[in-house]
């Protein structure tokens, strides 16, 4: 049996995510939590030990992440959160340790058709060992996830339900984020992204319809606002629609039918301009990033892996979200959502550390016991009620 002494590690501690994700668990875990760090590069590990004054027996060297020193790291805890990615390049051996051992896992990916394959391959080996395998806990898809699942209790499961979702936000690309949107074009991912039923079971139950303006870009009346497609759109309504079927699978279905799109919230009537800047960004970065040339491009002008926005500019962004829900009587219902801090560096963060000791804490207590799950159909009331008491604003709008 493995020997769970670790309450969670964090695979990935000394990128640029991983040492945020650190910081925060020396700052807000239990001092009864034991928990430790766990990276490639001993030198790195050893630094950034010393900067949280972790001791040597909480620190772990795992070499290129093969797959032996993964097992022996895994089995020594309950909870595996990662941050390392591109997660298709360094994320098989993590999970496929976690679904063997029984170990939960939790990650900040956004490559939907990585965890379809991951949840295909090892979906049944995690049911059997007991492992709870959360993907998607970062930015990419919890707000996502806990707006579709908070405006959906406001309805009395209906027919058809639509879903839109308008981010405002400020924030900045680190280097992992910018490899892993790299590597989606070079593997071929991208081109699945099209596929909205993507990670949902072959024999799916639930049924999804097309939003009437995903791909809308120009001024909205809905919101009196500039708008174009949002760049996780992509991935956030897969997720929802994988929360809707996995929540009638456990009896709470969301509709009979359902519709979810994102769009980013770009300035007033009188001020185009963040509309056409964050338009040529989403266009060129559909229509030139299939291009090595491009891509190239990319790797020279934006940051590397391990580097990122100052502290200043993290502390100074924010995300704020209008989700808005209508049924197929028009009835409609509506929240506000919002987070301080750069969405990408700071959201993300607290999301996945919130969500790993919110599953510490209430293991006992989960509907669902085993799997691959999406964060809502894992953690579902419990994990918005840690979000909120732990500083995540949620305003709810009347029907």
């Amino acid at each position: 049996m493995p020997d769970t002494s670790f309450d969670l590690i964090l695979i990935g501690a000394t990128g640029f995510t991983g040492r945020r994700a650190a910081r925060y668990l020396k700052k807000h875990a239990p001092e009864d939590f034991n928990w430790g760090i766990a990276a490639r590069n001993p030198d790195k590990v050893s630094a950034l030990a010393k900067k949280l004054d972790l001791p040597e027996n909480q620190c772990f060297i795992v070499n290129n992440l093969d797959k032996e020193r993964v097992e022996e790291v895994v089995q020594k805890t309950k909870i595996v959160i990662t941050t390392a990615g591109p997660f298709s390049l360094y994320g098989e051996n993590v999970i496929a340790a976690c679904a063997k051992f029984g170990t939960h896992y939790l990650d900040i990916t956004g490559e939907v058709g990585f965890i379809k394959q991951m949840a295909d391959t090892y979906g049944e080996m995690a049911r059997e060992s007991g492992a709870l395998l959360i993907p998607f806990s970062g930015f990419d898809s919890v707000p996502a996830d806990i707006a579709a699942f908070l405006l959906q209790n406001e309805f009395d499961q209906p027919e058809k339900l639509s879903i839109n979702s308008y981010y405002s936000i400020s924030g900045g690309f680190n280097g992992g984020t910018i490899a892993t949107m790299l590597n989606k074009f070079e593997t071929g991912e991208y081109k699945k992204m099209n596929t909205p039923t993507l990670l949902l079971s072959q024999n799916t139950e639930q049924n999804i319809h097309k939003p009437e303006d995903a791909q809308f870009f120009g001024f909205n009346s809905a919101i009196s606002r500039w708008s174009a497609p949002f760049i996780m759109g992509a991935i956030n309504s897969k997720v929802v629609y994988k929360t809707a079927e996995l929540m009638k699978e456990q009896g709470a279905p969301y509709a009979e039918s359902i519709s979810y799109s994102e769009h980013s919230s770009l300035g007033q009537w009188f001020n185009p301009v963040p509309f056409f800047v964050v338009s040529i960004i989403v266009l060129s970065i559909t229509l030139l990033g299939p291009f090595e040339l491009f891509r190239n491009l990319l790797r020279k002008i934006m940051p590397a892996p391990g580097e990122g926005p100052s502290e200043e500019q993290i502390e100074n962004g924010y995300f704020k979200l209008l989700a808005v829900a209508e049924d197929q009587d028009g009835q409609k219902a509506s929240l506000n959502m919002s987070y301080p801090g750069d969405p990408g560096n700071k959201s993300t963060v607290f999301f996945l550390c919130e969500s790993a000791l919110c599953l510490a804490k209430n293991t006992d207590k989960l509907k669902t016991k085993s799997g691959f799950k999406t964060p809502v159909s894992a953690l579902g009331e419990l994990l918005v009620q840690r979000l909120s008491t732990r500083g995540l604003k949620i305003i709810s709008g009347n029907k």
